[in-house]
């Protein structure tokens, strides 16, 4: 198993336990593409979703609430 399927399958099973640098790379890894937000918000746009991901991030972290949504919300690509 790689470094990134490793990574993959922690942000599925307990997204909090990652820090935001990490969830930007499994979303960029999912076919997410990071494009232009306002402020501290990072945003995500997938083909596969009809929603974006919006990440607030303050102080190089992100609250648990929205790494979980995001984890949820790419469950839908992986069904």
């Amino acid at each position: 198993m790689t470094a990134k399927e490793k990574l993959i399958k922690k942000f599925f099973k307990n997204p909090e336990s990652l820090k935001c640098a990490e969830i930007q790379k499994v979303l960029i890894y999912l076919g997410s593409i990071k494009i232009q937000a306002k402020g501290s918000h990072l945003k995500f746009k997938n083909h596969k979703l009809k929603q974006d991901i919006i990440l607030p991030i303050h102080n190089n972290e992100c609250k648990d609430f929205y790494k979980k949504q995001a984890s949820k919300i790419l469950k839908e690509i992986k069904k």
